[in-house]
């Protein structure tokens, strides 16, 4: 309990030299107000580990399993497209806010190395692989003006609290000797996606697909190591009408080896002895269906990921009108429910910094998504029929597309 009790005062410190500045963030890049914690606290926190065993191995699918890696680049692309905007409540009515708002800023440019489309590809890499994702919000040493750094989060640890739920985070420092780094509730961004089993991690996406991936990743390997090994089955039995002794049968293997292994002895013809009968104990690449196997895994993927698998360039079932259809179908039920999250906390983390958010908030501008817009012939068709209709007169459809009266 000592250990648990350094931390929690060491974070109550944090409170009270906050409360006796006008600032409100403390300083942390330049270390100044840095609270340092023993590595072995790490265990009290809750992380990507706690959540899955093997999530220390959850980055490698990202680099090497296509289907995974295609996934998280289709969607971190697209939800980094999608315009975050500021809006100030003025008189009642939602605006724009002006170019010199400091929250507009800070997102035009989060800090000095990263812009905001990174950090927003960033942020859903993380999501998706670990469940969850940390924006560090810091003050800059030259200026003191508010910057947004991600935080790798399987080096972040969730430190519950009975009273207050949540008592802190704290990161685990490894590009420096100076100890791991405490933060505050409030000066981190915290995204996750919800995991029934433990509210303080995240559900990772790779969790119900890495047996799959594992999967395909080994019948690939197998691939490779029969074909480097000139497209020859390792899986041979060789029988004999006379049985061999010890030496008889390893001068024979060793032979077998030098005239047969490796590259340089490809296709070389094979010369049995009288009574002598080679035959398969394996399964072929048939009886295996690799190629099954390797579809199934793509769908597998494309399922837990919500990513249409046209997208992962299986085009068997494709046509021009259902991929127009799988790309509404996409943004729809994958990208905006997760632009929504994203917001969603990006006005109770963030927002409060530079205003209440009775008058201010951020949001991101779906009307900007071309699969989601009306096609010229849907549009003219609408504005045909409301004038039918009656709904709109002839001047005001000519008005909504520039044209003047009649």
């Amino acid at each position: 309990m000592g250990i648990l009790n350094n931390i929690s005062e060491g974070l109550a410190q944090r409170v009270r030299e906050r409360s006796r500045r006008a600032s409100g963030t403390v300083q942390k890049r330049n270390r100044i107000s840095r609270v340092l914690v023993d590595s072995i606290d790490l265990m009290f926190g809750r992380g990507a580990m706690q959540a899955d065993e093997r999530s220390f191995e959850f980055g490698d699918y990202f680099s090497n399993t296509g289907a995974i890696h295609a996934s998280i680049k289709l969607r971190s692309s697209a939800i980094s497209s999608v315009p975050l905007v500021v809006e100030q409540r003025i008189q009642g009515i939602w605006e724009r806010a002006e170019p010199t708002h400091g929250l507009v800023q800070l997102l035009r440019r989060p800090n000095p190395h990263w812009t905001l489309a990174e950090l927003l590809r960033a942020t859903e890499t993380y999501v998706l692989i670990w469940g969850a994702s940390y924006w560090g919000i810091e003050r800059s040493v030259s200026n003191g003006a508010i910057e947004l750094w991600p935080l790798r989060p399987d080096r972040v640890r969730v430190l519950p609290d009975k009273r207050q739920y949540l008592r802190g985070f704290l990161y685990e420092n490894v590009q420096t000797t100076d100890g791991d780094v405490a933060y505050l509730p409030d000066e981190m961004v915290w995204f996750k996606h919800f995991n029934p089993k433990d509210e303080f991690t995240g559900a990772s996406s790779i969790s119900p697909v890495k047996d799959v991936a594992d999967m395909a990743g080994n019948a690939h390997s197998f691939n490779r190591n029969f074909f480097s090994n000139s497209a020859t089955p390792g899986d041979l039995a060789i029988t004999t009408d006379e049985t061999p002794d010890d030496d008889t049968a390893n001068d024979f293997l060793n032979r077998w080896e030098d005239r047969f292994k490796g590259e340089r002895n490809a296709h070389r013809p094979v010369l049995l002895g009288a009574g002598m009968d080679i035959k398969r104990t394996g399964l072929s690449h048939r009886d295996m269906e690799f190629i099954s196997t390797l579809k199934w895994s793509v769908e597998e993927v494309a399922r837990v990921f919500g990513v249409p698998k046209a997208f992962l360039a299986d085009l068997t079932e494709a046509t021009f009108a259902n991929i127009n259809a799988e790309e509404r179908f996409f943004w729809r039920n994958t990208i905006i429910p997760e632009l929504t999250l994203f917001a969603d906390e990006l006005n109770r983390s963030l927002v409060p910094l530079f205003g209440s958010s009775e008058t201010l908030r951020v949001s991101f501008d779906v009307s900007t998504i071309d699969a989601l817009k009306e096609s010229e012939t849907q549009r003219v068709e609408r504005v045909v029929s409301l004038v039918n209709a009656g709904i709109l007169t002839v001047d005001e459809a000519r008005a909504g597309e520039g044209l003047k009266p009649l």
